[in-house]
């Protein structure tokens, strides 16, 4: 639109100016037709012996072409030998430094001025001047008339060989036509550039209904996921877990029969806890899958936070991690349920004490945001997330870590998203990860008492 709206102007630029030019070179051959006329008529007054009355009758009445607002014939001065305003003569038409910087040739030179009327009214002109040889031949008349002498009488009568002729022209119609060529431009730019707009916001919406609609079908095959996940979790989950009890116990037993210290115990404790690694991935998934019961409650968020980095704090120190987080005493209560949010806390803080691993710095924020409630924003200054894992870490089993199940960031964005939130994520290699959870204040669903929310134990997984 932009490079269409360039071209558009330069051709309608080139227009207006091509139209200038032939409206312009119309004034300049009548204003030459003019100057020749009355040099012809002067000569041939000449070679009758006009009086200087008759040449000044003579221009007076070429003066009354449509469109002339005045002729004169001036000395190299600037003084007006004869006008076709008689009242003129003997006047200045300009000064004599004004008569130098026009540089008055034997060519045609024209040029746009101001002229001023008898009501002192000024109007654009277009004004051709040159010098004034009633004496030389006419090219065009061949060998007639080859009367090149001048009379001295002539001469001292005005008719000498730097007197300068000029005529005006007005240009109302040039003007009024160039100003019609210019308002339909900008009707029909305007017009364009409306159309510009328009066409941009209609890509803007259609754009934005396309993402609305990959989001939606995005969020339609994670539900199918998940549900077809939830069928084969609630089908085998419990004759899974039974073999893994009986498992569990025979582990123990060879465990208690076993030689302190020996290979044979290492393998029974090996064997108990992949058993409790199996049940913990069993339950994730249950957790993920089925209908989440919320108890929401009317809470100080800031001691949320505050309760969910006391239990991460030991695990920070021991890897000399920062813990920055600055209270807002000014936020409302807000309605959440305390432990599932506080389990959505800890996943991140856990995933953010992995990616940094050493030596780094994790940061809480909180921030009231107009119209869409609370924003938390949960920064680490880990070695980030690739941009290729970035669009799946929220897709179940989804995992980088040798020894995680995948299933945590998903149990997180299922938490958030009944809590009628929204969860993002921002992450640049190797200098951190951001994320961003979006609360609404108020929750559609029922309230129960204001107690204070129960301890949450640690997650040994995100």
């Amino acid at each position: 639109m932009v490079v269409l709206v360039i071209i558009i102007v330069t051709m309608a630029i080139k227009d207006l100016n091509r139209g200038r030019e032939i409206e312009t070179q119309t004034l300049l051959e009548k204003s030459t037709v003019l100057i020749r006329a009355f040099e012809s008529g002067a000569r041939t007054g000449m070679g009758m012996r006009w009086r200087h009355d008759l040449r000044q009758t003579l221009l007076e009445e070429m003066a009354y072409q449509p469109g002339v607002l005045y002729i004169a014939v001036t000395d190299p001065s600037g003084k007006i030998l004869a006008h076709s305003d008689p009242t003129r003569v003997g006047t200045q038409l300009y000064s004599p430094q004004e008569m130098k910087s026009l540089n008055v040739a034997s060519t045609e030179r024209w040029r746009f001025t101001h002229f001023i009327d008898e009501q002192r009214n000024s109007q654009n002109a277009f004004e051709v001047f040159r010098l004034f040889k009633p004496t030389q031949q006419d090219p065009h008349r061949g060998h007639m008339n080859r009367h090149n002498v001048v009379n001295p009488a002539i001469t001292a009568s005005g008719d000498g060989e730097n007197n300068a002729i000029f005529t005006a022209f007005d240009t109302t119609t040039l003007d009024a036509t160039q100003a019609k060529d210019i308002r339909n431009t900008l009707i029909f730019l305007s017009i364009l550039l409306l159309l510009a707009l328009v066409s941009m916001l209609a890509l803007y919406w259609a754009r934005r209904y396309q993402q609305s609609s990959r989001q939606l079908q995005e969020e339609v095959r994670r539900k199918d996921k998940l549900a077809a996940i939830g069928n084969l979790a609630a089908g085998v989950a419990h004759e899974i877990r039974n073999p893994l009890s009986s498992i569990k116990g025979f582990a123990k037993y060879f465990e208690s029969r076993s030689p302190p210290g020996s290979e044979e115990q290492e393998l029974a404790k090996v064997m108990a806890k992949e058993v409790d690694r199996l049940n913990r991935v069993i339950s994730e998934l249950l957790e993920l899958v089925r209908p989440v019961d919320l108890s929401f409650q009317r809470v100080n968020i800031n001691e949320i936070i505050e309760h969910s980095l006391h239990l991460i704090r030991q695990d920070a120190e021991s890897k000399h991690i920062r813990i920055q987080f600055d209270s807002n005493k000014n936020l409302p209560m807000i309605e959440l349920d305390p432990d599932r949010f506080t389990q959505v806390l800890l996943n991140l803080y856990l995933n953010a004490i992995q990616a940094i691993g050493n030596d780094g710095t994790l940061t809480v924020s909180l921030e009231l945001v107009e119209g869409s409630g609370l924003r938390i924003g949960i920064k680490d200054s880990g070695k980030g997330i690739p941009p290729d894992d970035l669009p799946h870490i929220f897709d179940p089993y989804f995992t980088t870590k040798a020894s995680g199940t995948g299933l945590g960031l998903a149990i997180v964005q299922k938490v958030i998203e009944e809590h009628q939130g929204r969860i993002s994520v921002t992450s640049t290699p190797q200098s951190g990860t951001l994320f961003i959870l979006m609360i609404p204040l108020t929750h559609s669903g029922e309230l129960t008492s204001d107690k204070p929310p129960r301890k949450v134990p640690r997650h040994d997984n995100a």
